[in-house]
């Protein structure tokens, strides 16, 4: 057995050697080649590819350090690469004004003058390169890292930047990437021009406890181990304690669990191993994200609605054959007002001072009638929140059972599914939301790709004759077209992209309940 001295006299070699294992598994730097996709990862870069394809014009990917933002940005930016996009990437955010926008151009291979200082002669130089790419059929984009750090001028030239169209169709995609202090920027009063112009907005999310311990046999798999490696279940408890998800923290973490391991000179990695860091890791500021959504609601609320931030109210309904004493006492409150129509009971709170009283119990029934009452504060607090992705995952990873919200619910599924509606702040209008069990699950969708999924995909747009092409299992431009018209006709954000709330209504028209 090796032995190690008290003085800790070895290098990072013998470690790597002691497991064997090629290279460090997690590295501190952004890893693009070997890079863990979790299944919500997967959906953010189908998601933001799709919308450069569809032309969408303007898209936001944000969220704390630490989350894989610029990995993802890679990743999306091979795929566009491969579908034969041309792509300007800034990631100097130190370029401002005149000198954005001339990098911009020179990253298109476009000749500038670096003494040129007009701005209206570098747009005209942009937009007669863009003009000539559009007729050859060939779509642009610009991919701009660390954007929190653009000057409210760059903004506004981005802004001017995105107007470029021809034919009603965007000349050029732009997709900015930044830490949440973007949102707050983008939220100010003189860049909302710029900000009704987002098509799309996508935030990574933290890695679950489950995806903790996949990431971490993919990179150990990755960099090398044929099994000698083991996990135990404290380790990984202790290291999404610790790092709430956070990729960079995970890394940080493990790569000193691996040194501690070798000290003991064991190949298993416990949860002594994982020790607790000394600094503040960036995954606690995510819990400062909501705050900043919440601000900018509030901002998108006052500029289009006019409403003041405590005056929404919610709807929840939920199956009138719950029983009726259960909700006698939030009957007896003179604020909320009751009515039943057909086989629902609808329940309106109208004042803030009583909401938690009166939504805990249709919450709670609703819930119960699908067997998961155990969720009921966090889904509650969730839906305050309006921040419904993670409680969505967790019920899903655990039950099977998946979370869906539609603007419009089907007359089928108002048979078949018990409901619960919220009052939407924004529109007015309600939102419905049930849980099933799909049918099929669309795990990878992007251009050319190939699998069973898109098969069974393909099988249900034909049956409502909105795919009628050769099915062939392969995502191509008329299968994200159909999909598009789907969710166009049932009022859904018309992405191209099958996400749950999608296949959902195809399989309620395809009768697949």
């Amino acid at each position: 057995m090796n032995t190690i001295q008290a003085s800790g006299n070895y290098n990072f070699q013998q470690i790597l050697n002691f497991f064997g294992l090629s290279h460090n598994p997690f590295p501190m730097a952004p890893d693009n080649t070997d890079f863990f996709i979790s299944l919500h990862h997967d959906k953010v870069i189908a998601k933001l590819t799709q919308a450069v394809f569809a032309r969408k014009g303007f898209m936001l990917l944000t969220g704390e350090i630490g989350l894989g933002k610029t990995t993802l940005s890679r990743r999306i930016i091979h795929i566009l690469e491969q579908n034969h996009v041309e792509i300007s990437l800034i990631f100097q955010s130190f370029y401002q004004g005149k000198n954005l926008l001339k990098e911009i151009i020179k990253d298109f291979g476009i000749q500038v003058n670096d003494t040129q200082q007009d701005i209206s002669v570098l747009m005209t130089r942009l937009n007669t390169f863009l003009l000539e790419k559009n007729q050859t059929g060939t779509n642009c984009a610009i991919v701009i890292d660390d954007a929190q750090n653009l000057s409210i001028e760059s903004l506004e030239l981005i802004r001017m930047i995105s107007n470029l169209e021809a034919d009603r169709e965007k000349l050029v995609q732009i997709l900015l990437i930044g830490q949440p202090e973007l949102m707050d920027i983008l939220a100010c009063h003189e860049l909302r021009q710029l900000m009704s112009r987002v098509a799309l907005i996508q935030h990574p999310a933290p890695l679950t406890k489950a995806e903790i311990a996949n990431y971490l046999q993919f990179k150990l798999n990755r960099a090398g181990d044929c099994g000698k490696i083991i996990l135990s279940s404290g380790a990984v408890h202790r290291l999404y304690k610790f790092t709430q998800g956070n990729i960079r923290s995970i890394n940080i973490l493990m790569d000193q669990a691996l040194q501690n391991a070798f000290a003991d000179q064991s190949r298993t990695i416990r949860a002594r191993h994982i020790e607790k860091p000394d600094l503040k890791f960036e995954s606690d500021s995510t819990r400062q994200e909501i705050p900043r959504l919440s601000a900018l609601l509030i901002f998108i609320i006052l500029i289009f609605t006019g409403m003041t931030a405590g005056s929404g109210y919610f709807l929840y309904t939920h199956r009138a054959a719950v029983k009726k004493e259960k909700i006698q006492h939030v009957l007896s409150d003179k604020k909320t007002a009751t009515h039943e129509t057909g086989n629902t009971t609808h329940i309106t709170v109208k004042s803030a001072e009583h909401e938690n009283t009166a939504i805990s119990i249709p919450v709670t029934n609703f819930l119960s009638a699908y067997g998961l009452q155990n969720f009921s504060t966090r889904f509650h607090q969730a839906l305050t929140l309006r921040n419904i992705d993670r409680i969505r995952d967790s019920i899903f990873s655990q039950t099977g059972l998946q979370l869906i919200k539609l603007p419009v619910l089907p007359d089928i599924a108002k048979k078949k599914f018990d409901i619960l509606s919220q009052i939407n702040p924004l529109t007015q209008k309600p939102e419905y939301y049930l849980f099933w069990k799909p049918v099929v699950q669309i795990t990878q969708f992007y251009p050319k790709y190939h699998g069973k999924q898109i098969i069974e995909l393909q099988k249900l747009l034909s049956r409502i004759h909105l795919y009628t092409f050769y099915i062939d299992g392969i995502v191509g431009q008329r299968l994200m077209k159909s999909i598009e018209l789907l969710q166009k006709r049932n009022h859904l954000p018309e992405t191209g992209f099958p996400d749950p709330e999608t296949i959902f209504v195809l399989s309620c028209a395809a009768g697949q309940l």
